[in-house]
């Protein structure tokens, strides 16, 4: 079977290279550009690998009518087209191009976490389990019909980045099978039951800022979700924004009838900070000031009257600083 593949991150690169090794006739790449604030950017990489093996490529962020399923289908040859990290919307005169379908793989277990960042909320909602699934795209986001899934695991403590590695494996797994589902007649795909599912929104920077008044689990949920590659779980301290990158959980913390969620209540040379929440305490380990490297928490605050979290004298001194700053520019201007 001719396939044509679409993809823009590492899932993609690992895929494409996976797929080449497998022997399947990858007769076009698209190569989706992704956004500039994105970690995941690898277009670069999958239009190197695809020139390496003489693969036709084409570059473009968004889709925006058939051109390009014409080229793949008429010029190329392509029978289907399997798409890894696709975040944009597919016209109908694009995914409809191809006779044996235009198929997506989802980073999630559908109906499940149709949408955005669906590996970081699951983590965030403490789920047990996510997984991928290979499913026919339609004119509904992530909502065809699924051809094969595959389960992964997210223990207790793991991070986003260590679930993501699963991801890809995962990915490689069902893209390859997939492909020889269609290639040997044997797709045998199933509409989803919506009523089972659920949606993600998209997620920004903003969206990370702690609110040590949820429970520790929370929050902890909050770091690992979000800790480097991604923007990260960020509070304050001093005024300035501190990026909580590792955390611990404390079993039979002591219970504090006195409670000021992010006061710091211990510091502990070599292993952190133990920071009240909302129904116990959590132990920050690796933090990042500013966006700087990273760094013990004990190494940088070093005191158990400090609280996280932006304060009433905080907001008072960035309300001065805004009113400094526009009146030297009416100055500025009026000369």
């Amino acid at each position: 079977m001719k396939v044509f593949f679409i993809g823009g991150t590492k899932r993609g690169v690992m895929t494409l290279q996976a797929l080449i090794e497998q022997g399947v006739h990858v007769v076009g790449v698209l190569s989706l550009t992704q956004d500039a604030h994105e970690q995941d950017r690898c277009e670069g990489q999958i239009e190197d690998l695809a020139h390496a093996h003489g693969i036709p490529v084409r570059e473009a962020k968004y889709v925006r009518d058939g051109a390009l399923g014409r080229w793949a289908v008429e010029e190329r040859e392509a029978e289907a087209a399997i798409g890894v990290g696709v975040r944009i919307l597919l016209p109908k005169a694009f995914y409809m191009a191809f006779p044996h379908g235009c198929w997506g793989i989802h980073d999630s277990l559908l109906p499940e976490y149709r949408g955005f960042a669906p590996l970081n909320w699951a983590i965030l909602n403490d789920e047990a389990r996510t997984g991928v699934t290979v499913f026919q795209i339609s004119d509904q986001m992530d909502g065809g019909d699924i051809l094969l899934q595959q389960e992964v695991s997210i223990g207790p403590a793991d991070t986003a980045p260590q679930v993501y590695e699963r991801i890809c494996d995962a990915t490689v797994s069902v893209a390859i099978e997939g492909v020889r589902q269609l290639a040997e007649g044997l797709a045998r795909p199933i509409p989803q039951d919506y009523s089972a599912g659920s949606f993600t929104c998209a997620r920004t920077p903003v969206d990370g800022q702690i609110d040590w008044t949820q429970p520790s689990r929370r929050v902890f949920n909050q770091i690992r979700a979000l800790t480097f590659p991604y923007p990260g779980a960020f509070t304050h301290y001093r005024g300035q924004r501190l990026i909580v990158l590792a955390a611990e959980e404390i079993a039979n913390p002591p219970r504090f009838a006195g409670r000021i969620p992010g006061r710091v209540v211990k510091i502990l040379d070599g292993l952190g900070v133990d920071v009240l929440t909302g129904d116990g305490v959590l132990r920050i380990t690796q933090i990042s000031m500013d966006g700087r490297a990273s760094s013990r928490a004990d190494k940088v605050i070093r005191s158990v009257k400090t609280s996280l979290g932006l304060t009433e004298s905080d907001f008072q001194n960035r309300i001065a600083e805004l009113e400094r700053r526009l009146e030297a520019m009416t100055v500025h201007a009026t000369h």
